[in-house]
């Protein structure tokens, strides 16, 4: 394989920032625990890797394309579906602190199974599901034979979420959580899910306040905490007039109640993780796995919740709070466990106290520190460019997996991400000539292995970046100028053309009161009347399109508790 990894970080001296530190030990913790992932036991990993446990990154071979798969070398340093995830929030998070929820659940999500390095079944079935035009992202109630959306308790939420903390300006849960809460019901529906993502949250947020994670003692309060949940929920018009009904039909329950159950499990697994947190008898290695097997971590049924990976993930970070290199071997070299995940997220919590150097390579390396200096620079309300996704009202996601590498202009593009540079050789399963897997290296630095036709199918303007402008949240409160709007604290200057009016009322989930705003805006401004009209039309067709008037959604009287 012809590719080249970027230079190591561990070539110079960790940035300062505790953001970036948490960033980049959690990309290369995830690297470390991938190479040790589904392993079944230490001779599989010997046949693996050449070695019974691992201590740092190095190239080495893997299956994708499941059983029928073709043998990939992967270069040194190579992250998973975490971080890949991680870095497509990132990308979604806007200039002015914005979560494009839209973006990420109708462009990011489709496009990522095309490139995806170990994501979980549950992920993978949101994604293709919100490749669908009518699907958004909060009814994307989808079931399959081996998946089912409201039963979806995995960790694919909790392993993305920390760039919401990371852009957050004072690190409070009214800040951050929003996000949160959205990212996470993209792809997940189980309280499991949304309240591990929740409490890893918490966890980070505390540690970039406090330069330290919680301690022991707190953790009953934090998952305490974990029943205001569903209040919050309830107050996001879109989670609250969709999501939370369409929930409650298909699960049968309240939400409400089924988080109660989930808070319980979680306090009980908490109390476990504090007994032992501060336990100095025995190797860590072994108190470790006597908590991952107490709290469901090495049962395959299990493994993957993530409530557990929050919890498990707390305790490696409050036993290696300034050592994120040893609390992720730790996670990485549990076997039966879920390696990778756990790693990168007590990375994420003990990156910021940590100066070490990288004990070895990581792939993309300079990405990896840009995206979170970004992220730090929107915390602090600094000028920032917003990542140049296409425009989503031209946007369709490609139905094949193999057909969102192609031809635009001539040149290779990944739809979605822009143009790229392809690297290597194709990796075609048994020799076939109709396509197979490619390295591609993305304009903006990201190397992708990426499914593709052997003739790259020719993509439409639809499938193009699209350059937005730098901006900045306004530092102090102003007063509201015509043709602007006063949103969440944020000064935000209105659109003066339909499809820019279209979008940032998408990206709010339609709401009325933006509505009126948007319209009044167009109205007063050039070719009004004719701009007006034609946005109230396109609008009544993206509620119908995207929303649906199906009888999905049927009267449903619940009473919501609020803890």
């Amino acid at each position: 394989m012809s590719i080249e990894p970027l230079p190591s970080v561990s070539t110079f001296e960790m940035p300062a920032s505790p953001i970036v530190r948490s960033a980049v030990w959690a990309a290369w913790a995830d690297a470390l625990g991938f190479q040790t992932e589904l392993a079944e036991d230490e001779r599989a990993l010997q046949r693996r890797l050449g070695a019974e446990s691992v201590q740092t990154t190095f190239a080495w071979h893997r299956r994708i394309g499941g059983r029928f798969g073709v043998q990939v070398q992967l270069p040194a340093g190579a992250y998973s579906d975490d971080t890949q995830l991680r870095l497509a929030v990132c990308r979604c998070i806007r200039a002015d602190g914005r979560f494009d929820i839209e973006t990420f659940s109708k462009i990011e999500l489709p496009l990522f199974p095309s490139y995806e390095l170990g994501g979980g079944l549950g992920t993978k079935a949101a994604a293709h599901a919100l490749g669908r035009k009518a699907t958004r992202w909060n009814s994307n109630f989808f079931a399959s034979k081996r998946s089912r959306y409201v039963e979806g308790g995995g960790n694919g939420a909790a392993m993305r979420v920390q760039p919401h903390v990371w852009a957050s300006k004072d690190l409070r849960p009214g800040g951050y959580l929003p996000g949160v809460l959205r990212d996470a019901v993209c792809t997940h529906g189980h309280p499991r899910a949304i309240l591990g993502a929740v409490l890893h949250a918490l966890a980070l947020a505390s540690v970039l306040r406090e330069r330290m994670p919680p301690e022991p003692a707190r953790w009953d309060g934090m998952a305490k905490y974990l029943a205001e949940i569903p209040a919050l929920m309830s107050d996001d018009e879109d989670l609250a007039e969709r999501w939370l009904p369409l929930w409650e039909q298909k699960a049968g329950q309240t939400f409400s109640s089924a988080a109660e159950e989930v808070v319980l499990e979680l306090r009980a697994q908490l109390r476990l993780a504090a007994q032992l947190a501060n336990k100095r008898s025995g190797q860590d290695l072994d108190l470790y796995g006597q908590l991952a097997e107490g709290i469901g971590g090495l049962s395959r049924a299990t493994r993957g919740s993530g409530a557990v990976s929050a919890v498990l993930a707390l305790w490696l970070a409050w036993r290696f709070p300034d050592r994120a290199a040893e609390g992720a071997r730790v996670a990485a070299n549990l076997i039966g466990s879920d390696t990778d995940t756990v790693a990168t997220m007590a990375a994420a919590l003990a990156g910021p106290m940590t100066s070490d150097r990288l004990p070895g390579p990581l792939l993309d390396a300079e990405l990896h520190i840009a995206q979170a200096q970004r992220l730090e620079a929107i915390a602090a309300r600094r000028p920032v460019e917003d990542f140049p996704h296409p425009d989503p009202l031209r946007w369709r996601a490609p139905q094949a997996m193999g057909d969102f590498l192609g031809l635009l202009d001539s040149r290779p593009v990944v739809a979605g991400l822009g143009f790229v540079e392809l690297e290597g050789d194709l990796f075609s399963p048994g020799g076939r000539k109709e396509g197979g897997w490619q390295w591609a290296r993305t304009s903006f630095g990201q190397h992708l292995l990426v499914k593709r036709r052997e003739t790259l199918p020719v993509l439409g303007s639809w499938a193009a970046p699209r350059q937005r402008a730098i901006a900045v949240r306004s530092a102090a409160p102003q007063p509201v100028p015509n043709g602007a709007l006063l949103a969440n604290g944020r000064l935000e200057r209105l659109p003066g053309t339909v499809d820019d009016a279209l979008e940032q009322l998408a990206a709010r989930g339609y709401e009325h009161l933006l509505f009126s705003r948007l319209f009044m805006n167009l109205a007063r401004g050039e070719h009004g009347s004719a701009r007006a009209g034609v946005f109230a039309t396109l609008v009544a067709e993206r509620i119908r399109a995207r929303e649906g008037l199906s009888s999905e959604l049927k009267p449903h009287p619940v009473e919501r508790n609020r803890p």
